[in-house]
């Protein structure tokens, strides 16, 4: 989400506004956490070890969206209702991100392939998530009760985005480098797309409920564009590869740990034997090993 100190302070200190980010976020985390909990009783017998993780954080979701609910509540605000042109998760959808969530919905089973897909899916929104909140408990320091929430729902972000890495480096490592790699990019092409266009209707949203003069919703408008070009183009290396996130601190950089792997440029993690001559659908297919 586009976020500046004023524009922060001028969301929550208007009602309407802050209804309104506060049930889209809502909204989002608690569809994410349901039906992280329903893929978690559907993974596959070889995955079962998997399960426990996933349902964890689909739970943590959902006691996240409760959480902001009760913020609404505090002053005396109902959710909102969310706009189409913002809603997260259906855009994301019909633009191929998360299709195991699709098929979860229509009862159907889930394979290894849909397993990868789900945790490229929460590395990806996890990545982009935990940055912002990041932010936002920084930029919120005024507003102690939002900045505590959203101090709380990051930190179970980073939880949920080192257990996607951890997961998926595991694919990588069983030879499925391909698929992983593949999964990362669908999703984070969706994603950064998915993103812009809502900032765009929140922002126009914003705009129309606070009064903003037109140069003001442009100016917004154009740099909002312009992170996404840069994203397009750079910003999505981190995701793609697998890279750890920034340490929360500087570090003096003669004590700075060895980074840990990532993906290289072959699927593979460092030091990993090469993959197997097969196929995204292949690799994504076979029986992933110990």
């Amino acid at each position: 989400m586009f976020w500046t100190r004023g524009l922060s302070k001028e969301i929550l200190g208007d009602d309407e506004t802050f209804r309104l980010l506060c049930s889209l976020v809502a909204a989002t985390l608690a569809r994410e956490g349901r039906e992280t909990c329903r893929i978690a009783a559907l993974v596959p017998e070889g995955l079962r070890d998997l399960a426990p993780g996933v349902a964890r954080h689909g739970a943590e979701q959902e006691r996240h969206a409760r959480l902001l609910g009760a913020l609404l509540a505090a002053r005396g605000l109902e959710p909102a209702e969310i706009p189409p042109e913002a809603d997260h998760a259906r855009l994301l959808e019909r633009r191929g991100g998360c299709p195991v969530h699709v098929r979860v919905r229509r009862g159907e089973p889930i394979s290894e392939r849909d397993v990868v897909a789900h945790l490229a899916h929460g590395y990806v929104t996890a990545v982009r998530t935990t940055a912002w909140l990041d932010l936002a408990a920084d930029r919120l320091a005024d507003r102690p009760e939002v900045a505590d929430a959203a101090a709380e729902i990051a930190s179970a972000e980073r939880d949920r985005l080192a257990h996607c890495r951890e997961e998926l480096l595991r694919f990588a490592r069983a030879g499925h480098g391909a698929a992983v790699r593949l999964a990362l990019r669908e999703n984070a092409s969706a994603e950064v797309g998915v993103h812009r266009d809502v900032v765009l209707a929140v922002l126009a949203r914003v705009g129309r409920l606070s009064g903003w003069r037109v140069t003001r919703s442009v100016a917004l408008e154009a740099r909002v564009q312009a992170g996404y070009a840069y994203e397009r183009l750079v910003g999505r290396r981190r995701t793609v590869d697998l890279l750890p996130p920034p340490p929360p601190e500087r570090t003096d950089r003669s004590r700075r740990p060895r980074a840990p792997e990532a993906l290289t440029p072959s699927g593979n993690p460092p030091d990993a034997p090469p993959e197997e001559a097969a196929g995204p659908a292949g690799a994504a297919t076979a029986s992933r090993g110990a």
